[in-house]
């Protein structure tokens, strides 16, 4: 059975609220409302990374449509890109130039570790930063101008320690994650929820994020008699573990991945385990009311349907026009204030409430199971 929060209320009519903006245009609102996404267009996370791009660039022409205006007057929104390729020293100079060059606002990184140094990097400049990356300390590192879009990974790993240990009745637990903020923070608080659910962990490894997951280890886990093996680190990483789990014979197992593993290549691969589940910060936007207008209009645009993020992209662009058409204005203190405060007009989560901290309200996490080549929804829940 799926869990769902109840249902949003009716969707606003945000375009004709966001074209009418405020009457007595200002002699300070610019030509433009340029909004910067740095995010991987190449490499390993390009999927995600162009998912979002494809994603806010579909807003800013619905708006433009529009027309948006501010204070009275046309504005064009223009999504300005920057492809950090995943790594986190293009991450940071990205953003730099992106605010040097004008832009009201960041969206991005994908990524923890990108994360990690772009927030105080973007900091400086007190913009809104709009960002996807999961580990629930990252806040601490901006300066009161941070919002995630979506769930952070202490709910995330609460989740998962409900269902290696309520669904799949996990006798012997082991848990592989990655070494770096992203891995270790998950780690740590799945470890104590399970514990305090009255299960163990049996068997623990760091990987570094660019070490080769081995048959040494997946050996390691056999020894350990795992029946459910728990892993906080990426694709590459979930592929070595088929691969061990194959070459020692110890495929009798469950396998419980998070955010980062649960796309579309991953589902349509062979899966040599009892069964892959993921948990997930992000939703499907269909199981959004609003969410299948979205992907019919992205089907049709790209020929494809969204792979992960699109709608919190499309939804970021159009919380910061709102709060440039309702504040009047693009300067950073006031789009912020706005965005702490105000609960933001956008079209796919008609709930996206950010708190003091700039974390969502009411955040969900879903948990899908790998089946017939898709990511099939097992539950969704805000309380774990």
């Amino acid at each position: 059975m799926i869990r769902r929060r109840s249902a949003a209320l009716a969707l606003p009519l945000i375009a004709a609220a966001l074209a009418t903006g405020l009457s007595g245009c200002g002699s300070s609102v610019p030509e433009t409302l340029k909004i910067g996404v740095v995010v991987a267009q190449t490499g390993p996370f390009a999927l995600r990374g162009l998912d979002l791009v494809r994603g806010a660039q579909l807003a800013a022409d619905e708006l433009n449509l529009g027309p948006f205006k501010i204070d009275g007057k046309t504005v064009k929104v223009e999504i300005a890109t920057f492809d950090d390729k995943g790594e986190v020293d293009l991450s940071v100079s990205g953003a730099q130039q992106l605010v040097q060059d004008g832009a009201a606002a960041i969206i991005g990184p994908l990524n923890t570790p990108q994360a990690v140094k772009m927030i105080p990097a973007v900091a400086e400049s007190g913009k809104p930063h709009l960002f996807t990356a999961t580990a629930a300390s990252l806040h601490r590192l901006g300066k009161g101008n941070t919002f995630r879009l979506l769930a952070n990974d202490d709910l995330q790993a609460r989740a998962a320690a409900s269902l290696v240990h309520e669904t799949l009745r996990g006798q012997h637990v082991a848990v592989i994650y990655e070494s770096g903020d992203y891995g270790k923070g998950l780690n740590t608080v799945f470890t104590d929820a399970l514990a305090k659910a009255g299960g163990k962990v049996e068997f623990a490894q760091a990987l570094d994020a660019k070490a080769e997951l081995t048959a040494e280890l997946a050996g390691k886990l056999k020894a350990a008699k795992a029946d459910v093996v728990v892993l906080f680190s990426r694709e590459p990483h979930l592929k070595g573990l088929f691969k061990g789990l194959q070459e020692v014979g110890h495929t009798n197992v469950s396998v419980v991945g998070s955010n980062v593993v649960r796309n579309k290549n991953v589902a349509a691969a062979p899966i040599p385990v009892t069964a892959l589940y993921a948990t997930a910060t992000a939703i499907d936007p269909e199981e959004f009311t609003s969410g299948a207008k979205l992907v019919a209009d992205f089907e049709r645009r790209h020929k494809e349907r969204p792979v992960w993020g699109a709608h919190y992209a499309y939804d970021a662009v159009y919380a910061l026009a709102d709060a440039a058409a309702r504040t009047a204005s693009v300067e950073p203190a006031k789009l912020v204030q706005h965005l702490r405060t105000q609960e933001p007009r956008t079209r796919v989560n008609t709930q996206m409430k950010f708190d003091d901290s700039g974390e969502q309200r009411y955040a969900s996490i879903g948990v899908y199971r790998a089946d017939g080549g898709v990511w099939r929804m097992q539950m969704r829940s805000s309380v774990w």
